[in-house]
């Protein structure tokens, strides 16, 4: 018997849940309390998950050279038109007011978006305190951790000669460890999305449909704008290559990547298409490879997005250094989630666990998940590809090597 894909599991389970919900739904409000479980569990992995993620990056990383430097700058500059692109569809158009949604009792979000409103005019102790709790503390410790181990091993400062060999081991297991757990919860995934979606018509009916287009056309458009005007615009007039040419060559992986929900499984299909469009193997190798934890533009213009949709959809009024701070969070956790299964899912609960904000709508999300999961592998291909070009031009390699003039290619 042929196994359905999770994509197909989920698209049956919201099949069903659409009918359940509408006959029974309002007898079976208790399945919401299914959907909550597993967010809750994941939560709980979210701490140990950042911890083991960021130190082990710390550990294994190669932080030298030019070809880092530029790496890191256009990574830097990607993400940050990703992050404005994010704030300007959901300011501009609001999404999340399509749906409402109520603020459970419990949330500290509200408390939260004060501090946040407030953190550009004054500062205390107390209300440092008030954030420096749960996944926010572990981020702020586990860089402390990384960049001191990374420090020491970079200092001759008298170390014993087998700590990070065990460091870098025990870091190893303990994310392999997490990452195994992740791949049991995934497993429940379709459940929750068919409790949630039970819940949901149960309670508002079909009214729940208008918010969640609206939520796919943000974070659709958003990927879509952001591949047009950022990536194109590296390629046609920094990389000096038509694009004709680069979508020729870039649409293959990409596609690929679409079809198979993951841009790590793309990895030979890129390299082969970069080594087309006549990029050198180090900056192909530095961006593909290495560069997998920062670049990961979809992933983080789609966390930003769905954060702010639900902060309008539970009525809560952000200013937009509070927005800003959001999506400096995202990054962090963009990074730190970097090639873990259902990223996306992992690093948007640990968005919402760090400003207080309550994840137990994420399982309706995941309603459309399947398919902006799709599109966010698509943008983090086409995102490896274009910044290879970039390192390539910078660091004068590839086309640009041995004093040749660069020419723009047909």
């Amino acid at each position: 018997m042929k196994k359905f894909s999770p994509a197909t599991q989920t698209g049956i389970a919201m099949l069903l849940g659409i009918p359940v919900g509408f006959f029974f739904g309002h007898d079976l409000l208790f399945l919401g309390k299914v959907s909550q479980a597993l967010v809750y569990l994941i939560k709980m992995l979210s701490m140990p998950l950042l911890f083991f993620a960021i130190t082990d990056g710390f550990l294994k990383a190669e932080f030298k050279g030019k070809g880092f430097l530029s790496l890191l700058l256009v990574s830097a500059i990607n993400a940050t038109c990703a992050v404005g692109i994010a704030l300007l569809i959901s300011n501009l158009f609001h999404p999340g007011q399509w749906l409402k949604l109520s603020l459970p009792a419990s949330s500290v979000f509200s408390q939260n978006a004060n501090w946040l409103n407030t953190f550009s005019e004054k500062l205390s102790l107390s209300e440092v305190s008030q954030m420096l709790t749960g996944t926010t503390l572990v981020i702020l410790v586990s860089l402390c951790v990384g960049l001191t181990l990374f420090t020491l091993q970079r200092t001759s400062l008298r170390v014993h000669p087998h700590f990070f060999a065990k460091a870098s081991y025990f870091s190893a297991l303990g994310l392999k460890t997490v990452f195994r757990l992740v791949d049991w919860l995934v497993l429940f995934l379709p459940l929750a999305v068919f409790c949630a979606v039970v819940k949901a018509i149960g309670t508002s009916g079909f009214s729940v449909a208008g918010g969640l287009a609206a939520y796919f056309l943000a974070c659709s458009s958003g990927m879509i704008l952001h591949i047009l005007v950022c990536y194109q615009n590296w390629v046609r007039f920094f990389g000096k290559i038509h694009l004709k040419r680069f979508w020729k060559e870039a649409s293959e992986p990409a596609v690929y990547a679409f079809g198979i929900n993951s841009s790590l499984a793309t990895l030979p299909h890129t390299l082969k298409a970069l080594e087309r469009l006549r990029v050198s193997a180090s900056s192909s190798r530095l961006s593909a490879c290495i560069g997998t934890n920062f670049n990961n533009d979809g992933i983080l213009l789609y966390e930003v997005v769905a954060a702010l949709f639900l902060v309008q959809a539970y009525g809560i009024s952000l200013t937009l250094p509070a927005q800003v701070l959001i999506a400096c969070i995202s990054i962090i956790a963009c990074i730190g989630v970097a090639g873990i299964p259902e990223a996306g899912i992992i690093s948007l609960t640990i968005v919402l666990s760090s400003v207080g904000l309550p994840a137990e709508a994420i399982p309706f999300l995941l309603t459309i998940d399947w398919i902006l999961a799709r599109m966010r592998s698509f943008t983090n291909v086409l995102g490896d590809i274009t910044v290879a070009v970039a390192i390539d031009r910078i660091t004068h390699q590839g086309r640009f090597s041995s004093g040749l003039k660069a020419t723009i290619l047909d």
